[in-house]
């Protein structure tokens, strides 16, 4: 069997070029442009130093097919520490919140035969509590039938603990039900009241209307 010699200088030379790769792929890999800048200036300064002829061409192609195999080596692994990341349970988007419209007035009666405001809060919070969006609807004369002329739409969202916007009094003069009914078709929205909208029937069709009682200071709603 012939013996293989191996040449000192050219293990320690394949060594060293190994070293040299493995080096410059870690630059390229944290200073990818400035390595790349840098490469550019070498190559540079040395055609000036070497031109390319038929005694440096062996040289040449060299180098550049070293660095077309460590840029590709580069750009696989940056590929992998870029490329998308498994979706974890955690990161799945929280779903929009659930809306009804509410008729207030009505509701202010579900627990005696006077208005109580405190009757509808309870409602209110206990939507809120099952994390769903309550927009609230009032006559204008339900600040009169609280027996309190002083409540205003800002009034009335401060005492239901919900943003202005939540909360609408309707102008004085009109029925609530038609800014109910057509706001709670406009959004595709459930209604909850005791009130069968009979007199405006065309506008309530195919509207869900869930129904509700107050026992024992809790609400249970019915088609909720």
């Amino acid at each position: 069997m012939a013996e293989i010699n191996l040449d000192p200088i050219g293990v320690l030379a394949v060594i060293v070029l190994g070293l040299a790769l493995v080096g410059y792929i870690t630059f390229l890999m944290r200073f990818y442009w400035a390595s790349l800048a840098l490469t550019a200036l070498a190559v540079a300064y040395l055609s000036t130093k070497m031109p390319i002829d038929a005694k440096t061409i062996p040289y040449w192609v060299a180098s550049a097919l070293t660095v077309a195999v460590a840029l590709t080596i580069t750009s696989i692994l940056r590929s992998r520490q870029t490329g998308p990341k498994p979706i974890s349970k955690n990161s799945t988007p929280t779903p929009t919140k659930r809306r009804i419209v509410i008729d207030g007035t009505n509701v202010m009666y579900w627990d005696g035969e006077t208005a109580q405001l405190d009757t509808l809060r309870s409602v209110v919070d206990y939507l809120k509590q099952r994390d769903i969006t309550p927009i609230v609807f009032l006559d204008a004369s339900s600040r009169h039938h609280l027996k309190d002329k002083s409540l205003t739409e800002k009034g009335f969202s401060l005492a239901l603990g919900l943003p202005q916007k939540q909360v609408m009094v309707c102008p004085a003069g009109t029925e609530a039900d038609v800014f109910i009914l057509k706001f709670a078709k406009q959004e595709e929205l459930k209604i909850l009241s005791n009130d069968r909208f009979g007199d405006r029937s065309n506008l309530a069709k195919d509207i869900k209307i869930v129904k509700g009682v107050i026992t024992a200071g809790r609400p249970i709603l019915d088609g909720l």
